[in-house]
């Protein structure tokens, strides 16, 4: 394919590439474009640049004329890009290109320039030459950080290092997966970066066996650097207030009922929405919300998820291929599915050993918890997972260590005192009839949108799984996801509410053979359930501790690697 016949690349793009080429892929062909504190800094240092009163305006300011944000483009090479300036004296004329970092220093301490912000402003001077037909010599990189003007020799040296990266660019975009991370010698880079949390270039180089990963117990290696946040930051606002309405002012989110107000939340400290039933949203509100990337989570005032608005989809439809493709593959199928039954039958059989192992009740002394039938029944059902060859013997699998669970679930609950009613004879469910299985259906809701939000954000479709397959309109893989997450953090939740006597009778609503929660109740879930995913636990390949809302998503990025071909295996969360 050639420049000619090839679609246009970014000016920018040489920048990317030349600072790291994984960067380049997840950001031009996956369209993968998140902001942090350094991308919205060099926004503003260029405001002026970038002001549109000025845009193409040639002005004279001294002896030298300048003209600022000139968009050019050129068939020759491929390019197209806006120029932050261009400036003319003494018959010379020669692009200028700002910068929010600070220049380096040469080996004499002079003011020196990055190798990829030459590659950028090489780019320009080609295109400025082409445009009006004569040859630049120079450039001049504007370092904010500094205050330092820098000219960039134009020369033969970096003409080719401009073009070799234009071939590595059409190169890259060619791939169906990104390129492996920077090498140890370069990754200080990585840090700073916007895309480090969606890039992970520590657990995929370790995935691939090309670096070690640091322990709980141990330093990290030199050049060895940890860049997944432990949390997420900003909280989950929950609307419940049937007939309420949310409004935008200034840059808070402002709730009011019957015309009076009754919260105001400032917009900064949210990362996430979750409306109940009848809760009104302003035009305002979501658009200040979507623009912010903060996804508003829709439920029925029962719990039940039924929608979600997010930021616009993420645009790698390489992903959503891949997914649609190894997916349709019915080996690639039931590996997928042994793997997360493997984590959810291990941690059910974790849960179920923790809750009895100091369970007395009436006997004279506890048994350890891997001593009960049901944990020796749930280790049995594991080491039968390797032989399973189809995705119906799995599910049969997975129903009986469901069988054995709950069959077990009422000992995991503390004895209560008489009228309190917390007694679990069976899973039921659409409507659940008691308010142990309410508490159960509506913290199984949470996690879902949990799952299928996390989803969205690494690029999945939520709708088309590999193990919860065969129902159209069900987000197939984020109940696929959620399997790992049961136990650990829904069941969880439920049993801490119970046993610490968090919720009593008064907190559930009954009639006819229907039970769940009061609008009093679900603020006691509320606050138990973000409690619980705040909570920080180990990963099981890496090593690490992070928050179980921030685990959602890598594993979700875990999927995306294996399925694109990136990772060699993906492994369910199991809890240690």
């Amino acid at each position: 394919m050639t420049p000619a016949t090839a679609d246009p690349i970014p000016l920018r793009a040489l920048n990317q590439v030349g600072y790291c080429q994984r960067l380049y892929f997840l950001e031009y062909v996956d369209a993968v474009m998140p902001t942090n504190e350094h991308v919205e800094d060099g926004l503003f240092e260029h405001r002026r640049v970038n002001d549109p009163e000025l845009e193409n305006i040639t002005r004279k300011e001294g002896d030298t004329l300048k003209t600022r944000s000139v968009s050019l483009s050129s068939e020759k090479w491929g390019l197209t890009g806006k120029l932050d300036l261009v400036e003319e004296k003494d018959g010379r004329v020669y692009p200028v290109e700002y910068k929010r970092s600070t220049a380096p220093n040469d080996a004499d301490g002079q003011p020196s320039f990055w190798e990829n912000d030459a590659l950028q402003l090489c780019g320009q001077a080609l295109l400025l030459e082409e445009e009006m037909d004569i040859e630049i010599d120079r450039g001049i990189i504007y370092y904010i950080g500094s205050r330092e003007r820098v000219e960039v020799p134009i020369n033969e040296e970096l003409r080719a290092k401009t073009a070799l990266a234009i071939q590595r660019i059409r190169e890259i975009s060619e791939r169906p997966t990104p390129p492996e991370p920077l090498p140890p010698e370069l990754r200080h880079r990585c840090p700073g970066c916007s895309l480090v949390t969606i890039c992970q270039p520590e657990e995929t180089l370790y995935q691939i066996g090309r670096v070690p990963l640091p322990t709980e117990d141990r330093d990290l290696p030199a050049g060895l650097t940890r860049v997944i946040p432990q949390s997420d930051e900003g909280a989950v606002l929950y609307l419940q207030e049937q007939r309420s309405h949310v409004g935008k002012r200034s840059e808070h989110l402002v709730v009011k009922k019957d015309g009076r107000e009754i919260n105001r939340i400032p917009m900064a400290q949210v990362r996430q929405v979750v409306v109940f039933g009848n809760v009104q949203l302003s035009t305002q509100a979501l658009e200040t919300l979507t623009y912010n990337e903060i996804p508003v989570m829709y439920l029925t005032a029962y719990g039940r998820f039924i929608a979600a608005l997010q930021p616009a989809p993420a645009k790698n439809m390489g992903l959503r291929e891949a997914q649609y493709r190894r997916f349709a593959d019915p080996a690639e199928a039931l590996n997928l599915s042994k793997s997360v039954v493997r984590a959810k039958l291990t941690n059910q059989r974790t849960l179920l050993m923790r809750s009895l192992r100091s369970r007395s009740d009436d006997e004279a002394e506890s048994t350890r918890g891997s001593d009960e039938p049901a944990a020796r029944d749930l280790g049995e059902l594991l080491r039968r997972l390797d032989a399973i060859e189809s995705l119906d013997s799995l599910l049969g699998i997975e129903g009986q260590g469901a069988a054995l669970y709950f069959g077990e679930f009422n000992r995991f609950l503390k004895v209560q005192p008489p009228g309190r009613g917390f007694e679990f004879a069976n899973r039921n469910r659409r409507p659940p009839r008691d308010p142990v299985n309410a508490l159960l259906s509506f913290a199984y809701a949470l996690l879902a949108k949990d799952c299928f939000s996390a989803l969205c954000v690494v690029g999945f479709d939520p709708y088309r799984g590999f193990f919860h397959t065969g129902r159209h309109g069900r987000p197939s893989l984020a109940l696929d996801l959620m399997e790992e997450f049961r136990s650990v953090i829904a069941d969880s939740v439920v049993l801490t509410l119970i046993n610490n006597r968090t919720v009593a009778p008064e907190d559930f609503l009954t009639w006819g053979t229907a039970c769940q929660l009061t609008d009093t109740g679900r603020r006691k879930f509320f606050q138990a359930y973000e409690q619980r995913k705040s909570t920080q636990v180990a990963h099981p390949v890496y090593g690490y501790r992070m928050s179980y809302s921030r685990m959602l998503e890598v594993q979700a990025r875990m999927l995306a690697g294996y399925i694109r071909g990136e990772l060699p295996r993906y492994s369910g969360f199991i809890v240690r």
